[in-house]
């Protein structure tokens, strides 16, 4: 029976063979395929006695960078200069504009000083994103993905439906937390004004609230944009 002892350097077989984080060190009489997966890098090794093993070695994870600011504190222009890659995918949260010129407009601005290399995926289902392995996600914003996350629960008309929604802010950090990317994402803080005259209103401020604490506490780096300056957190 083969032997496969795992270490913090990686992995082991039957004493000779070395698998690593980022490729396998070759020993004659055992084969060896690898798979990339949003776990990490996957071995299949068949032994010289014909025993097969299976080992991933855990993915490293990606640069997170969360931009938090107000309406038109340069939050979006800052997290679009973090991103240096060509092949980066710009993922919009944002409802469908068709009915609304004003919002269109603003859409049609972003588009226009994007690089035209830039990706786009327009979803709020993100979890499948930061899950698997790939480019760069810039996510602009996270303040309409939460709206749009109530709406799909109704939580608006039924606020015990809430725990739906707080489920699903878990669901995304844990996503966000161990995502093997390189990924910005954009939000609004919006706990520094007047306290909401509505229930619903007040509910949708102290959700984002969690939000925005929660992926700040799971990210590298947290950026906060006021007046067009950037303050590191």
């Amino acid at each position: 029976m083969a032997e496969l002892v795992t270490g913090p350097d990686g992995a082991v077989v039957d004493g000779v063979l070395r698998l690593g984080a980022d490729g396998v060190v070759a020993v004659d009489g055992y084969e060896v395929s690898t798979t990339r997966t949003s776990r990490g890098l996957r071995y299949d090794i068949r032994t010289p006695d014909g025993d097969q093993l299976s080992w991933t070695a855990p993915a490293a994870p990606g640069h997170r960078t969360l931009v938090l600011g107000g309406a038109r504190s340069g939050k979006s222009s800052t997290a679009e200069q973090l991103m240096t890659s060509p092949d980066t995918v710009y993922v919009a949260t944002g409802y469908s504009s068709a009915d609304d010129p004003e919002w269109a407009d603003r859409i049609a601005k972003h588009r226009a000083q994007r690089p035209p290399t830039w990706a786009l995926e327009e979803t709020i289902d993100l979890v499948p994103l930061l899950e698997s392995p790939g480019p760069p996600l810039l996510i602009d914003c996270l303040t309409l993905w939460l709206a749009r996350v109530m709406d799909e629960s109704e939580v608006w008309a039924d606020h015990t439906r809430v725990t739906e929604v707080e489920a699903r802010i878990d669901q995304l950090a844990a996503a966000w937390s161990h995502t093997p990317r390189t990924v910005v994402a954009v939000s609004n803080e919006i706990g520094s004004g007047v306290v909401p005259a509505d229930a619903g209103t007040r509910l949708y401020r102290d959700l984002m609230g969690r939000l925005n604490a929660t992926i700040s506490r799971h990210s590298t780096t947290v950026l906060w944009c006021v007046a067009g300056r950037t303050i590191t957190l």
